[in-house]
């Protein structure tokens, strides 16, 4: 897993005559992922990363930030509400989890209160559904904040020196973020004009001391806390910044179906701290919540053997399936083989080539029909070296309607990518051993021993999207 990688696809919606970027990444139950500031969502990176194998992760950046539009907006508390909820409705997002931190917390608990009819579940860390005072406020911050508060020098300090992602981001997780990682984060505000929009949430935080109509719609999220029935996950980190051990446990007075689970160390940008911690937290919380099993994969076939070479006998057959002409071959083991072929002869020549040693008897295309129609039920007879088997194994895993990089794979397997890509073109099992469903990191499509434009058209037939 790359540290600063973000290979994900961009999107985009255009709400109010501006565009909101998005990622919409994996498929599965929703999960709706919502950053603060000055953050985008750049910020869950790797924490999607090992979800989106299960799940369909949704992270837009805020309007202004990330790589959404910066028009002339106030950029208050409600209106970022009001772009996120109108995303929500525009992608018809139901039976939502939202992720949530900083002031995607306030956001996320008003979509939950106001819509729950599409939020089923919260998961929050160092974010704030209430109002609170300069008590509360960590110490070391409070001069800092004093100044963001204050119209001039806030000016100064964020707009022009951009100190909110130079100093509150950088000095706010343990890990040191790499020179790649805070070049991502500087990205978006180029310029002072690019970062209103920072300056702007600072001067919203519900504080006791100004009376706003962001801490106003804040005090009304804290007042129907105790009202809210979708089950929550509170991420607890230590020391954290936003939410100590006091406020925990005034929570979890207030919120009717609460878990608290220890997040372990962290500051307050804890997706950067620890995003494997959390990732496994909420995938784990899920399982146990979720009313139906997490994907709805086809049951994977049985691997009834396993061999470094074969050379007894083989079943071979000829016919013309949805997908194109096919071969396969059986051991009595199980299905060896399952190839695109221009005729029964060319076929024929493939098991030939591929088997040398074994001796071949011809049956009946009918077998192959079965097999398409329930290949559940067709024991895989997996020849290869122990290497290329254990790739195969990997390709098994990967959901229909899903596609996985080979540095992936690569990571899984302790090996490189190179060497797993080798090991997926040497499939011979098409379909069945899913090797169309490998891509490469870049883009694109990538290689298919039985051609690019068959690979294609098995994925568009999947509902894949071509990379």
């Amino acid at each position: 897993m790359g540290f600063a990688d973000y290979p994900f696809t961009s999107r985009y919606q255009t709400i109010d005559g501006h565009r909101l970027h998005y990622i919409d990444e994996g498929q599965g139950p929703t999960l709706l992922f919502l950053h603060g500031n000055p953050t985008s969502s750049y910020l869950w990176r790797n924490v999607i990363k090992p979800l989106r194998g299960r799940y369909r992760c949704v992270a837009p950046d805020l309007i202004g930030f990330g790589r959404s539009d910066k028009p002339e907006l106030d950029y208050g508390f409600l209106t970022h509400y009001h772009y996120i909820r109108e995303l929500v409705a525009a992608l018809d997002l139901k039976d939502v989890t939202l992720v949530l931190h900083d002031w995607g917390g306030p956001i996320g608990f008003r979509l939950a209160q106001k819509e729950p009819q599409r939020v089923a579940r919260l998961c929050f860390m160092e974010t704030f559904p209430f109002t609170f005072d300069w008590e509360e406020f960590p110490l070391a911050a409070r001069p800092l904040f004093f100044a963001f508060r204050r119209r001039r020098l806030s000016y100064w300090l964020l707009q022009r020196h951009n100190l909110f992602v130079e100093m509150v981001l950088r000095f706010s997780t343990f890990r040191h973020l790499p020179r790649s990682v805070m070049a991502a984060y500087r990205a978006p505000f180029p310029d002072p004009r690019s970062r209103y929009p920072i300056r702007v949430f600072p001067g919203e935080l519900p504080l006791n001391d100004r009376d706003t109509e962001a801490r106003r719609a804040i005090e009304e999220i804290e007042n129907g806390l105790d009202s809210m029935a979708q089950p929550m996950l509170l991420l607890h980190f230590h020391p954290g910044a936003v939410l100590g051990r006091s406020r925990v446990a005034w929570l979890t007075q207030r919120l009717p179906d609460l878990e608290v689970v220890d997040g372990g160390r962290g500051l307050h940008y804890v997706p950067e701290d620890r995003p494997e911690r959390i990732a496994e937290a909420l995938d784990d919380w899920l399982r146990r919540r979720l009313p139906e099993p997490v994907h709805d994969s086809p049951p994977t076939p049985v691997v009834a053997a396993e061999d470094d070479r074969y050379g007894g006998p083989l079943t071979w057959a000829f016919a013309a399936t949805e997908h194109g002409d096919m071969v396969a071959a059986w051991s009595p083991q199980g299905l060896v083989m399952l190839s695109f072929a221009d005729d029964a002869e060319d076929g024929r020549a493939q098991v030939a080539r591929r088997f040398p040693k074994a001796s071949l008897e011809a049956g009946h295309g009918d077998a192959i029909h079965a097999l398409l129609a329930a290949p559940a039920e067709t024991p895989l007879h997996l020849v290869g070296t122990p290497f290329q088997r254990a790739v195969w194994r990997a390709l098994l895993d990967i959901p229909a309607g899903q596609t996985r990089h080979y540095g992936e794979l690569a990571r899984a397997l302790n090996s490189q990518a190179r060497a797993v890509g080798s090991a997926v073109g040497s499939n011979r099992i098409a379909l069945l051993v899913p090797c169309h469903r490998v891509v490469p990191r870049a883009g694109g499509l990538g290689g298919y021993h039985w051609g690019v434009a068959r690979k294609k058209a098995l994925l568009a037939a999947e509902g894949v999207k071509e990379p």
